[in-house]
């Protein structure tokens, strides 16, 4: 816990903007109320943003060929005749 940088409440509340840009740098910072740990910042994992796989849905519902009219026929009769 040496390495780690510490902050103490009222640090908090009168500078959270330097506190937040040592966690954007990457350090951890450890929050301190009458010198214990109340708190640990961390920066933000990027988390993988993942689509979701529509088609593969779409045949687990209806399977590789659906019945019925296909969809831009659908779409062609729904707009009439515009």
């Amino acid at each position: 816990m040496s390495n780690m940088k510490t902050a103490t409440v009222r640090q908090m509340q009168h500078n959270l903007k330097e506190v937040l840009s040592w966690v954007e740098r990457g350090e951890e910072v450890c929050v301190m109320r009458r010198d214990k740990v109340v708190a640990r910042l961390l920066p933000a994992t990027p988390t993988a943003v993942v689509a979701p796989d529509f088609e593969a849905r779409a045949r687990a519902v209806w399977g590789e060929r659906p019945r019925g009219k296909r969809l831009s026929g659908l779409v062609s009769e729904g707009r009439g005749e515009r």
